[in-house]
Formats: structure tokens, sequence, C-alpha cells
């Protein structure tokens, strides 16, 4: 049903208005038939056709009105269900959906963990409004450092996700240095910096997305391990990490 609706459905002034006309052309050939084969009257066309689209377009104008609407809705409520409200983000599902996606058309890319350092002490020194605050900066951050064709995502929390199918494994590297530099964040009257940990891993020999997760979080865990607000890359099929 959804389908037939963004099908049907108007996208401009221009599309309601063409679509508009098909609907009484349909009308009127439906009129037609039957006045010609079912009650075999003979139509007066001029006059005929001029009733018809007299007295249809008011329901017609009603019809796009309608499913203008219904498409509408059906949007907001795709949205609803794959954006983070707070950072405008996919959310979990809408990434993992696109990430798979993405990795089955390109067969390579980097996959990359973010997790925000010392999340908890945000939120308990400056209140959860600062700690909202930070994960928009986090997200802005991401939007700016990451480049375009990129797939974006908040997993939940603090943890963040990316996963870049034409970035090459040499070029991790320097990003990481991007990604991890402190990120400034404003809350009321006062201003903090945060920091991300990353871990990064690359598709490689038909490794399936789930599998490219797990190994990804082992690198992010060795760089929180070793300091924080650092990026490790998984290297190869022996998930040696090295630091950036």
């Amino acid at each position: 049903m959804s389908r037939l609706v963004n099908l049907v459905a108007p996208r401009s002034w221009r599309d309601a208005l063409a679509k508009s006309l098909v609907f009484l052309l349909l009308i009127n050939g439906t009129d037609f038939l039957v006045k010609a084969f079912i009650t075999q009257a003979r139509p007066a066309w001029p006059r005929e056709v001029t009733t018809t689209t007299v007295i249809a377009l008011p329901f017609v104008a009603l019809i796009m009105a309608v499913l203008h609407r219904q498409r509408f809705l059906q949007q907001t409520l795709s949205a609803l269900a794959t954006t983070d409200m707070l950072t405008g983000l996919p959310n979990r599902r809408a990434f993992m959906d696109r990430a798979r996606r993405a990795m089955e058309r390109e067969g390579r890319g980097v996959l990359l963990l973010l997790d925000a350092d010392h999340f908890k002490r945000v939120n308990d020194q400056w209140g959860h409004g600062a700690g909202d605050a930070a994960l928009v900066a986090i997200g802005a951050h991401l939007r700016a450092v990451l480049r375009p064709g990129g797939i974006l995502g908040r997993l939940g929390g603090e943890e963040f996700a990316a996963f870049l199918p034409s970035l090459l494994p040499g070029e991790t590297r320097s990003l990481g240095l991007r990604l991890c530099a402190p990120i400034p964040v404003k809350e009321g009257g006062a201003g903090f910096t945060v920091t991300l940990s990353a871990g990064a891993a690359s598709a490689c020999d038909g490794a399936s997305l789930d599998r490219l997760m797990a190994r990804a979080d082992r690198s992010l865990y060795r760089a929180k391990a070793e300091g924080r607000a650092r990026l490790h890359i998984a290297d190869g099929e022996e998930d040696r990490d090295r630091a950036a």
C-alpha cells in the first residue's frame, strides 16, 4: 500500500496537475464506455466532457490532497523509525541496513566504531543537558570530518559508527587523528571538550558486517585500554592492532 501511495501521490504542483489530468481522462473515458456500451446512449462530447469534468474535479483535487498528506505522514514515520532524534544521524537499525547494502555493493571499505571518552563524567559534572549537547557536537564533528559518501550512525548511548566505502586502509590513520581531536562543547555559559576513541577494521575477503563490527569493537577496546582519544586499526585477519 505504501508503495502505491508513493507512486500515485503528487510530489510537486506540476506533478499534481499532470496526475489530476490523468484521473480526469480516466473518469471521462469510463463515463464514455458506460454510456456507449451499456446504456447504448450516444454521448454529446463537448457537453458531456465538460459536465463530467466539472463534477469530478473537486473529488480529484481532494484525492490529490489526501495522497499528498498520506505520503508526508509515511515519510515522517519512516524518519522517526530510522533517525536518532537527538543527533539527526541514522539510528542503529538504519545504519546497519545501509552499511550492509554498501558492503554488498562496493565489496570494500572501512568500518569505524567510536565511543565518547569518560562520558559519565560529563553527565556527572555538567548535567545531562550538557551530555546531550556533547552528543550533538559529536554528531556535527563526525559529519564535518568524514568524507561525503560515508554512512554515519548513532548506535546508542555515546557510541557511534561510520562505514566509508571509498576509504582506503592507508588513509584510515590520518583520518583517525582528526576524529580523535578534542571536540568543543558549549552548554549555557560553560564550555568543555570531549574526545573519541575509535576502532577501525577494513572489509576484505567477503567478511560479513557482523564480523567487521566484532573486529572494530576489539580495536575500540584496545584504544580505550591504552589511553583513549586515539584510533586502533585491526590489521588483517590476525586482528593485530596498531595505534594511530
